[in-house]
């Protein structure tokens, strides 16, 4: 975590001296506003997130994994298993009709109540990110209302947050595979 925010002060100071020296104040301005905004979208948007899958994990939401991801979407019954597989490879129009009743069934009884939806949402509108991004639109009204809004530098700032954050969790990810 230090390091990332130690990349973020890095890119932050080169996007100043960058702005400043390409457009002066109004686009150091922009760029400072642009950036920190952002990145207070990104934090607050880490944060909910983090603190959803905290309650999913105490809440025992988990369920215990066997199989990859795309192997359970491609093939949910197993039917393509070459342990549980009968050698012969035919399948009778009676067990898939089964099949299709089961997954009918389990689809049916999934179905999740508005108050399910509701309590899963609640991270999106938690109120920091809310609150971050009323400050990314009041800081882009202030910009336009003091005459200082420069989009050449407004807009890669706004960019530049995510860009480095994701770029470090990916490549820390990387680093840990």
């Amino acid at each position: 975590m230090r390091r990332l925010i130690l990349i973020l002060g890095l890119v932050d100071l080169l996007l100043a001296i960058v702005a400043f020296m390409a457009g002066g104040v109004p686009a150091l301005v922009s760029s400072q506003v642009g950036f920190f905004s952002a990145l207070l979208v990104v934090a607050a948007s880490f944060g909910s997130y983090r603190r959803m899958v905290r309650q999913r994990l105490e809440a025992g939401m988990v369920a215990p994994q066997t199989r990859d991801s795309i192997d359970r979407m491609e093939d949910p019954y197993g039917l393509y298993d070459e342990e549980s597989g009968s050698g012969e490879g035919e399948e009778t129009s009676e067990n898939f009709r089964e099949i299709v009743r089961e997954e009918k069934a389990r689809l049916k009884k999934s179905r999740r109540s508005p108050a399910k939806v509701a309590r899963d949402a609640v991270p999106a509108f938690s109120p920091w990110r809310l609150g971050a991004y009323a400050l990314l639109v009041l800081g882009f009204f202030f910009l336009r209302g003091k005459g200082w809004l420069l989009l050449a530098a407004y807009l890669p700032a706004l960019a530049l947050p995510i860009v480095v954050t994701v770029w470090f969790l990916l490549g820390r990810e990387g680093a840990d595979a």
